[in-house]
């Protein structure tokens, strides 16, 4: 049976490439992702707002950031509200657990999901990650549900996924199965190096071409949204820093850093001394972000999906014209 879709749902649904961005903010009042969907919103069809955090017994703590809400209506693009498990330090498999351990949990919290949503979001968007794989069969249920609670309403089930180069890698995440349940797919193809981990490329392009090769053999092509990163870190021996793309220039500017190309990684990177501590910076910029996008068409993928709008340049939006927009 086909759902009944909304009107946003179903303009959504009706767009062959989507360009989808993240709305997130990184501390009180910070107007950068907002100030991306007014300026550039020309260029953004859906946008997924990091809103609510789960926590026990499939409650949620978080709000719905309202001035991208009046932003996507006055501009016609898609909200989606995104449900997470992100608790400020990780991304916490705790409230998961009790969530997917019992079926009635599972119907507690999707009741929730639905009643956090505004009359003009076009669905949701879950972003549950580090699920176990002791959970993975619970997980599929409740996206199930999850699924059928939606389609009931006309809203579309969106997820954000792990990149993963096979079986082993998060098996947590029966791809196969997602790709069934789910309307359109985030593939995470970032932090291959993480802040809590060692220095190296955000997403390197042999690493990326991997991820998509396995994620093509479970997946629908036409429902993977690429990750794109538009962030590098700072590793040094304090805790590793965030950069946005926009940021990166000054920061090796300031710190009389040479910029430099990783062939092998097709990514900028630099080095450059702070008192006594040496800093690794690897970040994506406006070119390595363009040679990214034309994975959308080589794997007639259905779009690309931005962490996060704010961090961007206004030329990476000329790379996103130019790669998918003609």
């Amino acid at each position: 049976m086909n759902p009944t879709w909304t009107l946003a749902a179903r303009r959504l649904i009706d767009k062959r490439l989507w360009i989808l961005g993240y709305i997130s903010d990184d501390f009180p009042d910070d107007l950068r992702a907002v100030d991306t969907l007014r300026l550039q919103g020309a260029h953004i069809d859906v946008y997924a707002d990091f809103a609510f955090q789960l926590q026990a017994e499939g409650m949620f703590s978080g709000q719905i950031n309202n001035l991208a809400i009046q932003e996507s209506l006055a501009q016609d693009i898609a909200p989606l509200i995104l449900f997470h498990n992100f608790n400020g330090q990780i991304f916490d498999p705790a409230p998961l657990r009790t969530v997917l351990s019992s079926p009635t949990s599972q119907k507690n919290c999707i009741h929730h999901m639905l009643n956090l949503l505004p009359p003009s979001a076009a669905g949701v968007h879950v972003d549950f990650e580090g699920v176990e794989a002791s959970y993975r069969i619970p997980f599929l249920s409740f996206l199930e549900s999850l699924k059928a609670a939606l389609h009931d309403k006309g809203l579309l089930l969106t997820i954000a996924i792990p990149a993963k180069r096979s079986e082993w890698e998060a098996p947590g995440y029966d791809f196969a199965e997602i790709g069934r349940l789910c309307d359109a797919i985030t593939l995470m193809t970032y932090d291959e190096h993480f802040s809590g981990g060692s220095p190296g490329a955000i997403a390197s392009l042999p690493w990326m071409t991997q991820a998509l090769d396995y994620a093509i053999r479970y997946l629908p092509q036409e429902k993977i949204l690429l990750g794109i990163p538009a962030y590098g870190y700072d590793w040094s021996n304090e805790p590793t820093r965030l950069v946005p793309m926009r940021d990166a220039p000054n920061l090796a500017a300031k710190t009389n850093a040479r910029i430099l190309w990783s062939d092998t990684a097709v990514e900028p990177y630099f080095y450059y001394w702070h008192g006594r501590a040496r800093h690794s910076v690897w970040f994506e910029n406006e070119l390595s972000a363009k040679i990214r996008l034309g994975f959308v068409k080589s794997y007639r993928l259905r779009g690309i999906a931005i962490w996060r709008l704010g961090y961007e340049t206004s030329r990476f939006w000329q790379g996103v014209t130019s790669k998918l927009k003609k």
